[in-house]
């Protein structure tokens, strides 16, 4: 996949707020919302924003995405991560020939990784973006089924990573692995992560993983502590199925995008494909994506040498 120079007109923003943030968010609407609607932009504004603006209307995450030509997240990835998820819903809801609004994210958390774009470069950046000068990008999204006694008790769509773990137990998951029904390996420790490569600069890298250009097509399988020496992350092709078999753990989790868990018992079963919904990002011209990775986690850092 490459980047796309997109030209698609933009005359309604939809705007996810991060929670817990009342005070930054105040400061940011109270200017934006008046710019925008200036420039003749329709703003629906999402239900928590809403609660520090009492005079604004507040909508629903779904309605805002079926109302929107671009979605503004205001918060930190994980706030850009919940996004993903609302879009991607909406997506596969809507005819084939219907686009999804891109996502631009302002950051007002700490790392900001998704997020690129600083509060003090928002007019700016707007301005580019209403005037159709932005640059969009296309994330690959894993699609995750819980199946219990031959039953789908579960669906998410996640944009980086699903993990299977203890939780907050110290103690050791045991599961069978299988890809495209072939059977991979049995491990035994912490759990696993199956990340996107959007995802492999998380709790994947945090593992052991690998570091993938978020473009590239692939899913990431990283072990977390596993009890012997040679498991080892692998990088498995995205038009594939794959099946953990959870053989025994007590208060097993499996956790999307680091957000939403679900309790497993054993004999459950968790299957992962590719989602045939993507994720499509602004993403700034001016900065690439090595540039980012130096700045943010400090990658090739020889300061320290």
């Amino acid at each position: 996949m490459t980047k796309n120079a997109s030209r698609q007109p933009v005359s309604s923003v939809g705007i996810f707020t991060k929670p817990h943030r009342s005070d930054d968010i105040r400061l940011i609407l109270e200017s934006l919302i008046p710019w925008l609607e200036k420039q003749g932009i329709s703003v629906y504004l999402d239900l928590e924003g809403s609660k520090t603006l009492p005079s604004t209307t507040g909508w629903a995450k779904e309605e805002i995405v079926r109302r929107s030509d671009l979605v503004l997240v205001l918060g930190g990835d994980g706030t850009l991560l919940a996004a993903a998820r609302v879009v991607a819903d909406h997506q596969l809801e809507k005819p084939k020939s219907s686009l999804p609004p891109p996502i631009l994210g302002i950051n007002l958390g700490n790392l900001g990784f998704l997020t690129e774009v600083q509060t003090s470069e928002v007019f700016d950046v707007l301005t580019k973006v209403l005037n159709g000068h932005y640059l969009t990008e296309k994330r690959l999204m894993l699609m995750t089924r819980i199946i219990r006694h031959g039953h789908s008790i579960s669906e998410s769509h996640v944009l980086n990573d699903v993990v299977i773990n203890q939780g907050s137990k110290a103690r050791l998951v045991e599961f069978d692995i299988y890809m495209d029904s072939l059977f991979v390996t049995s491990l035994k420790g912490d759990g696993v992560i199956f990340s996107t490569p959007t995802g492999s600069t998380a709790y994947n890298l945090s593992a052991g993983g690998p570091i993938v250009y978020p473009e590239m097509d692939g899913i990431i399988m990283t072990p977390i502590c596993p009890h012997t020496l040679t498991h080892r992350p692998l990088l498995l092709p995205d038009q594939t199925r794959l099946e953990i078999l959870i053989k025994k753990g007590d208060s097993v989790i499996v956790t999307f995008d680091g957000q939403v868990d679900h309790p497993l018992i054993a004999g459950d079963l968790i299957e992962i494909t590719r989602s045939p919904a993507m994720t499509t990002l602004i993403v700034s011209p001016d900065r690439n994506y090595f540039e980012i990775l130096r700045d943010k986690l400090k990658w090739g850092d020889r300061s320290h040498n």
